[in-house]
Formats: C-alpha cells, sequence, structure tokens
C-alpha cells in the first residue's frame, strides 16, 4: 500500500486511504465486485444461525481470587480460553491448568458452542493439574521468557530487534513546543527515527531472580521418576539464598539437596525442628512463580512491577510473538547492545532442552502427515472453516519458524546431506523431517533453459503453484508444505517429506506428467479428474502432450507438474513451477543476443496468473458486449430486449495450455487454439498492461513508496519484474513530473541487480567474510563520495574484492539491469542519481538481502569538522554540565567520526535475516466478509459495513492471531468506519492498534506503518488533540525521508495536512510554511499550468487572507483565477469562484491597510473561531461570524454594517478537478 492516498484536509472531512494492500487488479475488482458481495451474503445467511447469536460472556476464576472476563463466541474452543488466562497479568503463573463447569472437566478442543449446560454468562473454575515432564519444561520456559525481555522475537529465526514497536516513544514524547517547530523541508533524512533503543528498554523486565537454571542433578534418576520426579533446578535469589527444587507431577518444592550432596526430600522434612526451618507445606506449590513469591519478597516486588507494565500498556506492544516468523526484521538495529550478549546467562544454552526435552521428541514432528490431516478436517460450517483455517495457518507458521534455521544450517555447512558421494550442487539434506535441497541445477533438469538461473526462479514459482492450490483448495488433491529460504547468497527449499519417497521402487511412482523431459509421460484417470477443477479455475484446456516415441497424453496441467500417490494412499501434487503460461512474446525477443541486450539468462519467463485472469476477464467482457450488441442490432425492430434474452445463444470459451510453445506440445487444432490464446495473452501484457501502469505511474494515479510497493503494485496487474526496464523507458527522462517515480522505478533495478551481484560474491566468500562483502558493496555504490578506493581497507585475502572499485561496480550493475531489465542504465547514473538518496538505495539493498546495519548516522560524505562536532553536541544529554572531560570526550568522538576511513565498515553490519518466500494461507472467509464490508461502506450502508468488518476482523483474529499484518489491515478500515460516523476516539483507538500491529509484523518503516501513522493524525487532530497529531506526523515524515524523497508528490498532501493542525494551534506564520511547500511540491510535479495546482493556490490566497496579508492573497489568487479561466473559460464554477474572491481580496487589501493593529488582531481572531480547513463540516451557531466574507468581517469588527450583498464563495479550500473532483 502505498501513502499516496493519505487524506488531504480539505472544508469537507478527510477520508483516509483505504485500498488494500493485495487487492486484485481493476479489471477483475470491477468484474467482479458485485459477484463477490452477493456470495458474501448468501454465505452468511447460510450461517446466520451461527453469525446472530450472542458472544459468550464468561468469568474464569483462578485459585488466587482472581476472576479473568473473557468474552468469546461459539466457535472458539475452550484451549482459546486457556491462551487467555495465560497472557493476563493476574493468572499468568498458571500453565498446567483445566477448565471446569460446575466441577465437570472440560475437553480443551471442545468448541464453547457444544458444551453442554454452558450458559452465555456462565462461571469456569481454574483447576490445577498433573504436570508431566513436558509440562514442567514449558512451565519453567514460560517464566524464564517472562522475567526476560520479549520485546523482540527470536533473532535465529526473525533477525535482531524484530518485531519491536516504536508508537509508545513517539506518543509519550514530552515537548514544550510542536514536533515541527526544528523541522526544515526537505532535511536529510535521518536514522533516529528507527532507534528502537528507548522502546526495548522501557519494555526491560525488573531483575526478580539472579538465576534460574537447570541443576546439575538432571537427568532424574530412574527410582526418583516412580516417586513423580521431573526436573531439577537451581535458584539463586536476589537475597542471595540458593534453593535446589524439584519439579514434579504435583507441583514445585524445594529439596534437600546442595552442589555436593544429593537429598530430593522435601527440605522442610529433611530439617524439621532446624532454627528458622519452617513446615513442609511453605516449601512446595503447584506452581513455581507462587514459591517463588514465598521464597523472595524481592521476586514478588519485581513480578509485581511486570504485572503493572503489562496491564498498563497496550497488549499490542507487550504481546509476545507465539511464533517469530510473523515478527518484521529491521534492516536497522542496535549496535553496541547487539554486539554483546544482554546478560550473562547460565541457562541460556539450556532453553533449547526446556522446548524441545532430553529426546528432542518434540521437534520430530511428522510434518506432513499433520497439513494433509488438517486439510481434510471438515468445512461445512463457519465453525468448521474457521477451525480449519486457524490449523492450516498455525501449521504453515510453524512450518516456516523450523525450516528457517534448518536452512541456514545447510548453507553454513553444518548438516550431513543424504547423499554425500554426489556434486555438492546435487546434495540433499534432511533434518527434523524437513527436506531440503539447494536451488542449483545439479541434475540438469534446467540445462536447456537456462541452468542454474533457470533452477533458481523455478523454486520461487513452484512457491506460487503451491500458493495457486492452496487457495483453490481442492478435495482429494495435496501439496507439500514448501517453503524457500535466501541465505547469504545460497537459495534452499524446504519441503515437508512425500511418505514413501526414500523406499527404492522399480517403477517410477509419477503417474501423471513427466519426470524426464517427456521422454515418458504420465496421465493417470484419476488425477486427471482432480484437476479438472483446477484447470477450470486457473483457465486450462484440456491439452495433448507427446512422449519421445511419439505417444499423445491428455493433460491439464503442464508436463512438468508431477502427480504421485503416496504411501499414506493421497494424491500429491509436484514441481508446480509452471501452473501458468510462457510469456511467448518475450522469450522469442528477449531469450536470444538482439545487438542492444544480451539473452536474457533463462527461458523459464511465465505470465503471472493476475495477468491470466485479467487477460481472461477482459477478453470474456469483450465478448459478452460484442454479443449483446449484435442482438440488439438484430432485434433493432423491438422496441427493447429482454435482459434474459440478450445472452441466449452466447458461446464464448477461453482457455490457456501451460505447455504452449514448449518441446512437449502437440500440434494439433485445438492445442493450437490453446496456444494462440497464450499469445494473446502475452501481447496483451507487453502492449496493455505495462503501459498502462506506466501511464499510471507517470500520472501519479499509483504511487508507490517503496520498492516492496512498487513489486505489490506490479504483481497486482501480472506484470513481472522483468518489465521494469520497459517501464523505465515509457517514463521521460527529462520530465521533471516523473523525477521521483522514474527514480524509483531506477532504483528498483539497481538495487536487484546489487542482490545479484551479492550473491555471488557471497558464494565465493567464505561467511566470515560476508560482512567485508556487503560492506565493500555498499561502498561502492553510495559511499563512492566518502572514500574513491574503499577495497584496500575492506577486501581480506579475496583477490576479486581487491579489485572491486566504484567504477567496476557501477559496471557491473550496468551489466545486470541489461541483462535481467533490458534496460540501458546511463554510465553516470551513481553520480546523476544517488546522491542525496543513499539511505534510500542502500535500504533496499538491505531489505533484499537480509542484510541488518547499526544503526548510526552513516556520512556519504566528508563531513567538516565542525558539523560533526555540531552533531556529537546535539546528541549529548542537554544537562550534562560541559567539563574538561566532558569536552575531551567530545573531541574523542569527532576524531573518531572523522577516522573512519569508508562510509560504511564492515563491523556496522550486524547480521544477515533470512529471506523467505512462503506459500501464505488465507481464510477465505475472512476475506469475503473484509470486501463485503469495504464494498457496503463504499455504497453508503454503514451498518451493514461496520457489522461485516468486525466480523472479518474477528474471524482474522481467531485464524491468524492478534499480532499479524492482516489483523492490522482490518484495524485500520474498522477505524476508517468509526472516524465516518464521527466517533473520533474509537476510530483513534483502532488505528492506535493497527499501527503498533503493523510496526511489529510488516516494519517500522514500511509504507502501510507510514499510512497508518498518518491517518492515526488525522483521528487525533479531530479528537483535538493536535500537539499528539503533530508528533505523529512528524514521526511519519521522517519515516517518509528515509524511504523516498522530497519530490514525491503525496507530500503535498501531508504539507497540507500539517499545515492546517498548525492552523488550528493559530500558528499562521508556520503553518504558511507547509502551505507553501504543499503548492511547491505540485507545482515541481505537475507545472504551473494544472487544476492542482490552481486548487493550492487557491487555498494559500484564503491561509494569506487569515494573516493579513492580502497583497500576497491577490498575487496568488490572480494566478489561480487566471489558470481557471483560460482552462475551463467565464462561465466555469471555478473561474467565477477564484474571480469573486479576487475582487474581495483587491478591495480589502486596501481597506485593511487602514485598520489599526488592534483591529487587524481582531479579524486574526474572529477568522480564527472557524478555521479555513477543518477536518470536517460543522454547522456554526447562529451568532458566529467566522463564515462571514472578508468585507462582513471588517465591518463586524469595526463596528461597522455590512455593506456587502454578496455571500462568501462556496468551495473553499478544496480544489476541483476538471470533472468536479479532487484526487
Amino acid at each position: 500500500m502505498s501513502t499516496a492516498n493519505a487524506t488531504e484536509v480539505d472544508a469537507t472531512k478527510a477520508q483516509p486511504d483505504t485500498t488494500s494492500i493485495d487487492s486484485s487488479s481493476p479489471a477483475i475488482e470491477a468484474a467482479t465486485a458485485e459477484e463477490t458481495a452477493a456470495a458474501t451474503e448468501e454465505e452468511a445467511a447460510a450461517d446466520s444461525n451461527e453469525a446472530e447469536e450472542e458472544p459468550y460472556k464468561l468469568t474464569i476464576k483462578a485459585p488466587n481470587g482472581v476472576l479473568v472476563p473473557v468474552m468469546a463466541s461459539a466457535q472458539e474452543t475452550v484451549q482459546d480460553l486457556k491462551l487467555v488466562v495465560g497472557e493476563t497479568p493476574g493468572t499468568m503463573e498458571y500453565s498446567c491448568f483445566y477448565l471446569a463447569l460446575n466441577k465437570r472437566r472440560l475437553n480443551d478442543f471442545a468448541e464453547l458452542g457444544e458444551i453442554e449446560g454452558l450458559c452465555l454468562d456462565s462461571e469456569l473454575d481454574l483447576v490445577e493439574d498433573q504436570y508431566t515432564e513436558r509440562e514442567a519444561r514449558v512451565h519453567v520456559s514460560r517464566l524464564r521468557d517472562l522475567l526476560g525481555n520479549m520485546a523482540t522475537a527470536n533473532p535465529m529465526v526473525a533477525g535482531l530487534d524484530a518485531g519491536v514497536s516504536v508508537f509508545s516513544t513517539v506518543k509519550q514524547d514530552a515537548q514544550e513546543t510542536h514536533a515541527f517547530k526544528d523541522f526544515e523541508l526537505g532535511q536529510p533524512a535521518s536514522l533516529d527515527v528507527l532507534s528502537a533503543g528507548k522502546a526495548i528498554r522501557q519494555l526491560a523486565q525488573p531483575l526478580c531472580v539472579r538465576l534460574l537454571v537447570l541443576s546439575g542433578w538432571n537427568p532424574v534418576p530412574r527410582n526418583r521418576q516412580l516417586k513423580g520426579d521431573l526436573l531439577y533446578l537451581l535458584v539463586t535469589t536476589l537475597e542471595n539464598q540458593s534453593y535446589h527444587v524439584t519439579a514434579g507431577s504435583s507441583g514445585f518444592y524445594v529439596n534437600a539437596s546442595s552442589t555436593s550432596r544429593f537429598n530430593a526430600e522435601n527440605y522442610g522434612v529433611a530439617h524439621a525442628g532446624q532454627a528458622g526451618v519452617r513446615e513442609a507445606a511453605y516449601y512446595s506449590a503447584h506452581s513455581l512463580v507462587t514459591l517463588l513469591r514465598r521464597l523472595s519478597p524481592k521476586f514478588g516486588k519485581g513480578l509485581a512491577e511486570i504485572q503493572k507494565a503489562m496491564a498498563e500498556r497496550d497488549p499490542a506492544e507487550t504481546l509476545p510473538f507465539p511464533l517469530a516468523e510473523q515478527a518484521a526484521t529491521p534492516w536497522v538495529v542496535r549496535g553496541a547492545e547487539n554486539s554483546v550478549p544482554a546478560a550473562y546467562d547460565v541457562g541460556a544454552p539450556q532453553d533449547a532442552f526446556l522446548r524441545q526435552g532430553a529426546l528432542v521428541a518434540d521437534s520430530l514432528r511428522d510434518w506432513n502427515e499433520e497439513l494433509q490431516s488438517i486439510r481434510e478436517m471438515p468445512r461445512e460450517t463457519l465453525g468448521d472453516r474457521v477451525l480449519r483455517d486457524r490449523q492450516l495457518h498455525k501449521w504453515h507458521a510453524e512450518f516456516v519458524e523450523a525450516a528457517i534455521p534448518g536452512a541456514m544450517a545447510v548453507v553454513g555447512g553444518e548438516l550431513v546431506p543424504l547423499n554425500p558421494t554426489d556434486p555438492v550442487d546435487q546434495h540433499m539434506f534432511l533434518r527434523d523431517n524437513i527436506f531440503y535441497s539447494k536451488g542449483f541445477d545439479g541434475r540438469e533438469t534446467f540445462a536447456a533453459l537456462g541452468g542454474d538461473a533457470a533452477a533458481h526462479v523455478a523454486t520461487g514459482k513452484d512457491i506460487t503453484g503451491v500458493r495457486l492450490l492452496n487457495q483453490l483448495d481442492t478435495q482429494g488433491l495435496h501439496t507439500l508444505g514448501s517453503v524457500v529460504v535466501d541465505y547469504c547468497g545460497v537459495r534452499v527449499v524446504a519441503q515437508s517429506v512425500v511418505p514413501g519417497v526414500f523406499r527404492r521402487q522399480e517403477a517410477t511412482p509419477i503417474v501423471y506428467g513427466s519426470v524426464d523431459q517427456g521422454v515418458t509421460v504420465g496421465a493417470d484417470a484419476e488425477f486427471h479428474r482432480l484437476l479438472e477443477p483446477v484447470a477450470k479455475a486457473l483457465h486450462f484446456g484440456e491439452h495433448e502432450v507427446a512422449n519421445a516415441a511419439g505417444e499423445a497424453s491428455k493433460l491439464y496441467t503442464s508436463a512438468d507438474v508431477k502427480g504421485l500417490t503416496g504411501t499414506d494412499g493421497r494424491k500429491y501434487v509436484l514441481d508446480l513451477y509452471r501452473m501458468t503460461p510462457v510469456d511467448i512474446e518475450f522469450l522469442e525477443s528477449e531469450c536470444a543476443a538482439d545487438g542492444r541486450f544480451p539473452a536474457y539468462p533463462h527461458k523459464v519467463v511465465l505470465l503471472r496468473p493476475e495477468l491470466v485472469d485479467t487477460f481472461w476477464e477482459q477478453s470474456t467482457r469483450k465478448a459478452v458486449m460484442d454479443h449483446v450488441a449484435e442482438r440488439v442490432k438484430g432485434d433493432k425492430g423491438a422496441e427493447e430486449v429482454a435482459e434474459e434474452d440478450l445472452l441466449k445463444g452466447f458461446d464464448f470459451s477461453l482457455s490457456f495450455s501451460p505447455d504452449a510453445f514448449t518441446p512437449m506440445q502437440a500440434k494439433t487444432a485445438g492445442d493450437e487454439a490453446l496456444a494462440g490464446a497464450v499469445r494473446g495473452a502475452s501481447r496483451f501484457l507487453r502492449d496493455v498492461s505495462v503501459p498502462a501502469l506506466a501511464r499510471d505511474l507517470a500520472a501519479y494515479v499509483s504511487t508507490p513508496l517503496s520498492g516492496d510497493a512498487l513489486t505489490a503494485t506490479m504483481h497486482q496487474r501480472g506484470i513481472n519484474m522483468r518489465w521494469l526496464g520497459r517501464i523505465a523507458e515509457l517514463l521521460p527522462a527529462d520530465a521533471p513530473s516523473v523525477g521521483n517515480i522514474r527514480r524509483r522505478v531506477v532504483f528498483e533495478m539497481v538495487a536487484r541487480a546489487a542482490k545479484h551481484i551479492l550473491r555471488r560474491l557471497f558464494r565465493a566468500a567464505p561467511s566470515h567474510q560476508h560482512a567485508d562483502v556487503f560492506a565493500l558493496v555498499a561502498n561502492c555504490l553510495v559511499g563512492s563520495r566518502y572514500c574513491a578506493a574503499p577495497a584496500q581497507h575492506l577486501a581480506r585475502g579475496v583477490p576479486e574484492l581487491a579489485a572491486m572499485t566504484p567504477a567496476s561496480l557501477a559496471q557491473e550493475v550496468r551489466a545486470q539491469v541489461a541483462l535481467r531489465f533490458r534496460f540501458d542504465l546511463a554510465e553516470d547514473f551513481v553520480a546523476a542519481l544517488v546522491p542525496g538518496h543513499e539511505l534510500m538505495l542502500l535500504r533496499e539493498v538491505c531489505v533484499k538481502v537480509g542484510a541488518q546495519l547499526a544503526l548510526r548516522q552513516y556520512h556519504f560524505e566528508r563531513p567538516s569538522e565542525a558539523a560533526v562536532h555540531a552533531a556529537v553536541v546535539a546528541a549529548m544529554d542537554p544537562s550534562v554540565k560541559v567539563t574538561k572531560t566532558v569536552k575531551r570526550a567530545i573531541k574523542d568522538r569527532v576524531d573518531a567520526v572523522l577516522a573512519r576511513p569508508v562510509a560504511v565498515f564492515a563491523d556496522d553490519v550486524m547480521n544477515f535475516a533470512a529471506v523467505t518466500k512462503v506459500a501464505t494461507h488465507k481464510s477465505s472467509f475472512a476475506d469475503e466478509a473484509f470486501e463485503a464490508g469495504r464494498l457496503a461502506l463504499e455504497k453508503g450502508d454503514r451498518a451493514l459495513g461496520l457489522e461485516m468488518l468486525l466480523e472479518s476482523l474477528a474471524l482474522h483474529e481467531q485464524t491468524f492471531g492478534f499480532l499479524h499484518a492482516e489483523s492490522a489491515r482490518c484495524y485500520s478500515v474498522v477505524s476508517l468506519a468509526h472516524y465516518d460516523a464521527g466517533e473520533y476516539a474509537l476510530a483513534a483507538e483502532y488505528m492506535t492498534k493497527a499501527v503498533v500491529i503493523s510496526e511489529r509484523t510488516v516494519g517500522l518503516d514500511d509504507p502501510l506503518t507510514i499510512h497508518n501513522y498518518l491517518n492515526l493524525a488525522l483521528y487525533e487532530h479531530a479528537r483535538g488533540n493536535s500537539l499528539l497529531a503533530l508528533r505523529l506526523m512528524r514521526h511519519a515524515m521522517d519515516l517518509w525521508a528515509l524511504v523516498n524523497s522530497p519530490d514525491h508528490p503525496d507530500l503535498a498532501t501531508a504539507y497540507n495536512n500539517i499545515a492546517v493542525m498548525l492552523q488550528s494551534l493559530r500558528l499562521y506564520e508556520e503553518s504558511l510554511r507547509f502551505f507553501r511547500a504543499c503548492l511547491d511540491v505540485r507545482v515541481a510535479v505537475l507545472g504551473t499550468e494544472h487544476v492542482l495546482v490552481a486548487g493550492a493556490q487557491h487555498s494559500l490566497a484564503k491561509v494569506y487572507a487569515v494573516t493579513g496579508d492580502f497583497k500576497a492573497a491577490v498575487q496568488v489568487e490572480r494566478e489561480a483565477h487566471m489558470y481557471f479561466s483560460s482552462k475551463f473559460g467565464d462561465d466555469d464554477p471555478r473561474t467565477k469562484e477564484t474571480g469573486e474572491w479576487l475582487a474581495e481580496l483587491t478591495f480589502n487589501a486596501v481597506r485593511t491597510a487602514k485598520l489599526s493593529k488592534a483591529a487587524k488582531e481582531k479579524i486574526r481572531e474572529v477568522a480564527s473561531t472557524a478555521s479555513l480547513m477543518p477536518m470536517e463540516q460543522r454547522e456554526e451557531p447562529v451568532a458566529s461570524k467566522g463564515h462571514l466574507p472578508i468585507d462582513d468581517l471588517i465591518k463586524f469588527i469595526t463596528g461597522g454594517s455590512s455593506s456587502s450583498s454578496k455571500s462568501r464563495p462556496s468551495g473553499g479550500p478544496r480544489g476541483k478537478g476538471p470533472k468536479g473532483s479532487r484526487r
């Protein structure tokens, strides 16, 4: 999602953008919006009995007396209630328990609606249960996590400082003045806006125990296991008392052991009668938390502080990630804090044992059996679908989290291959029942298509194919769990294991498709039947494929798609990289050297599924329109034709062959028609879709803020990234109006070229030199003005690195761009495009390769000593007294900065995180409810729209959990619905959750996060919290400077909103600065002759009038009037309006010059009673003079009667476009 549509504050109520990140292409959306809404309404009606049930308002009573209120739906399970208990501060000490209704134990997996005797307001009892060894480990592990820092996710999976939010520090920033007091327009970006140090420190937990580890007396002796002992622990309290604790089946108790003597007896029993020893019951408790509270008063005090902090904070900020895979990975992280461990923790190496057990039984999961069993769960009712979707999402997230460390181990050479005697590129690995292979063409399967380059692309296309089949969810057809992991230049494919795949078989198990490039082709009838609905949904036609002997077989999917029957009897489809047809026009024109560009590196150039859908939709629509036109023309004698007769006789079909233009495609008449459709779609992509996107980008109909946003925009329209060069060619290089978006497109090509270069260099260098490799490429790309020869400071024994210079890297980037994007990059592109935008380009490269840099101020040209000195002083605490020691420290810091040999040093590279491609599971019912709610809002049916959106929000949270980007999207749109209804407090509450969740799940500087900050600022301003709104706007603007540049067209909207907020605080002169900036951006992007520029001039003239500067107001208003008059004529309403304003301003410019100073101040005071750009339209009281014409205002202040018979011109600051509407 781009912040392009962040709403401008006008005379009408602002409308924040509600565009979905993953909305379909305009053609598809326009054609299917009504059908989607109708289908959703029918499905909702079918489930009306469930949907209309009142929610359960239950109370859970804990043994410690705490009552936990829970609101739940009938479809939620008892296990969901137990999760709420564990997350509640007052009951977080319980982990091993069950819930009882009237002393009857409830099944954890029973749905609430199916529990006999459960009323809407029932009270449940929390009953402490017997521990198992696993439950004891989980209890101790949860306590360690609680006492540790839960602000970030597991760094092994998500990277350093993953999943942190800085919203609380932005909101709590106490400032005496407004946030834009020191703001300079166009100021350089600063990484300080991404500093998470303060937020993480605020979330840091107070120290509660000195030591909580497994005792050296583990494992438990066999005879003690018979008595119920499970684990032995060693605890050292803050009072410096050490206790040996037994975790038993009934709970925890202090035993009489020491470090030199084992005695498992209760301490109170073993030392009964001794001074200071209490009774045995004092030394035992069901929960370790309860026991430690008794033993250590300081533990109880620290835990109370933790509980208080958790209760005071928004749960979205403190809730730990259930799975680290859902956390956002930042590209800049804390430097000093991540350079050393947070604390010396003897128990840290034991965490793996606490989570997995001594036999590692918990990790040896049968991933495939779990996945297929979940897919076979019932799906008839809404409750069935929600439960099934939840389990599918949970499985996929857990699989990705397990696969990432395994893939990293494969790259690091830590796993023993299954086939060690084969070449390295052919090695296969098995770990934790997950099968790993590298994305190379080790077996020369893709030799004719491009070798390793083709294999690399095919693995990503396979994920797309898996995603397509998962969305279709065809019963009886099974896919594998799959994830692609890119780590340090190597692509690793992780998959669940097909049952029986490792058994030696005489005949090939492949019964559908070809495993040997067409030598043999299987066409199993059962697979053919199962794939028929898939082919229909993907618009595939049945086509013939010939084997090496010339024998033809009929298939629906590509011959490269393989079908086999596992030993479990299930039908599996594998190798789904060809689930769309080939882009034949690109293949024929670009996959061979043409003189201008070298041949494209591979021939796996396929159409995207979105493009196939769009072409099919438009072709069908055209056929329908042509048929209707013929029917109407043929029945021209009749006055009208009945609607049901219009489509009589309509016969049209359009299908594609995924094997068209491949060696295996048979040359029959029917297949030629399928191939013709493929060529038509390919031409549609080249001649229609790509130019249409370029036009929209040039006209700023679509304004992607970052490289990821540009990628999403292209993919939504079915355009592959290889067309970036063509888009850049269609954006004129010499047109200032498209300078921003063209730079974004070029930077995307440069960043992707740098990614390919880094992949090659990573594979050529040992792992301990990867930081040097990245730093060298970064310096050559963005730091050449700082150091012209960075290799001499970074190359350590790698010849290829020692020979690299900024010029040689630029040449290689140009070669990669020409090879992969068919674009001729200028020789001086670094000098022409990079200066001033170094951080923007560096961010894109880091995101694409998973690099995490230390947070500091990077200089990309040599700074002066004075500038560095000023920056060091500004970063100091103002309360520090300047002494000789402080001055010496300042000088040392300045000298250290000036002594840096390069812009980015190897030590600045803190980590490389894995970058993944996953077959993300989506909840179809939740998405349908979301779209239906959004459409209802657009039609003005707020009640239905809000109901559907809240239903979608509940379904998203039940399916994906609270911390998920989909949940943030729902919160954002629900907040808009409340804002439209004037419920600003509710709107701000929902949007706050959207902000925090988006920060933690998609990133601190992701366009979605920036968008949410901008809209939250509008909501807070509407509530009257203008100072807070300005802080939020300032944070969004600082993020904007990192992601994009000051010439982005949507900054005009942001500047306008800032100006209105400042104006509401009566800071007129400062607001003028931003109104002028709004006009400057519009002029720079659109030129002086544009309706939006004239509208901005008209608005600025009114603001000048408020400040009393009628001379400037007249000048600006005259320019707006001249444009409207010349463009639309004197009879146009806008021409008349600006003419009336120009006459009044000119007349009153003379009159106000004669007024006293006090009268001018009174004009300002009265004019400010009603903002010229309010957030909403309000009906003014009868006595208010805020909306009087300027002439009447002056007469009102000076005591005279109004001589003007004119009313104030209508319209106001909302400048209208040629068709009466604003962009």
